[in-house]
């Protein structure tokens, strides 16, 4: 008797196919239902995906670290996409952590941005938005950008204003993503602000955005604010929580944080933040406060901080 053996087609969940892939599940959910990138199938257990869908969405994921826009790639055929791939990478440019930014994500941005075009820039942005999934476009467009304009301001290939421009753009793009994602029903809230004498607010705001995102309810005051006024905003709003983004000590920041730490209702809890909390002796501190080393940790800590009732 013959004996024929069928093998059974494989199929992968969501999250399997996110370790597969390297796409976080936010992004796989996105590219489908705005782009039909690809379509799995749909069974009581949610998505099913097979070995053809898991090939491309490598494909595609590829082509998107390389500077392609999803939009645009996620209509291509399998072999369309095996002739992008086959091409040249677009060059990078490497900033100063050794992180590799594709030029062609952002390079409609930066041009709008040198060329003082603030329509154009918020345009780029918002494309940039509406193709990423939104922690990837914090930490894939937001942050390389924040770091690159940080860069050419440094040496002097962009001004004062075009980092203000900048700083603008960000704050009604946090704007958005606060009126997206707030929660009516959510008891978290927390301000940002930065110390008097830090006029560095790119961090807070990059902290802000992903803070919106996990559903706080985020106050954010900006840069260069005195302790007493952050203080008298966290008694007003009944914030649980206070983060405070520095970047650069200088001569006023220690106190900054004392008198904040002394003025703050004592329910409320002090987060510091930034890369220059490393370089503060927060012994004297007359409370406990929390101290992140990164974003990575400041998301951290919001999903501890979700999980107490």
């Amino acid at each position: 008797m013959e004996i024929v053996l069928v093998q059974m087609a494989a199929y992968y969940p969501i999250r399997a196919v996110s370790k597969l892939t390297g796409i976080s599940p936010d992004t796989l959910r996105a590219w489908e239902r705005r782009y039909q990138a690809v379509q799995p199938d749909r069974s009581g257990r949610g998505r099913r995906y097979g070995e053809q869908e898991v090939a491309r969405l490598r494909r595609l994921n590829q082509l998107v670290h390389r500077g392609h826009a999803i939009g645009g790639i996620a209509v291509l055929s399998d072999d369309a996409l095996d002739e992008l791939l086959a091409t040249p990478a677009a060059p990078t440019e490497v900033d100063k952590r050794g992180t590799a930014l594709p030029t062609d994500l952002l390079a409609g941005v930066l041009s709008a941005i040198t060329d003082f075009d603030s329509a154009r820039a918020n345009d780029e942005l918002t494309r940039l938005a509406a193709v990423l999934a939104p922690k990837d476009f914090v930490y894939q467009a937001v942050l390389p950008l924040m770091r690159e304009v940080g860069t050419r301001w440094h040496d002097g290939r962009l001004t004062v204003a075009q980092e203000h421009l900048v700083s603008q753009m960000l704050r009604n793009l946090l704007g958005s993503l606060m009126r997206l994602y707030r929660s009516s029903t959510s008891s978290r809230r927390m301000i940002v602000a930065t110390p008097a004498g830090e006029s560095h607010e790119f961090g807070a705001l990059a902290a802000s955005m992903l803070a919106a995102i996990a559903g706080i309810d985020v106050l954010c005051l900006g840069a260069d604010l005195p302790a007493e006024e952050t203080a008298r905003a966290a008694r007003r709003s009944a914030a649980s929580v206070v983060l405070y983004g520095i970047t650069v000590v200088n001569d006023r920041t220690l106190d900054e944080v004392e008198s904040l730490a002394r003025a703050m209702p004592e329910t409320t809890t002090l987060w510091l933040g930034g890369a220059g909390v490393a370089s503060l002796d927060l012994s004297a501190l007359e409370r406990p406060a929390v101290v992140l080393r990164d974003l990575s940790e400041f998301e951290d800590e919001c999903r501890r901080w979700s999980l107490v009732r």
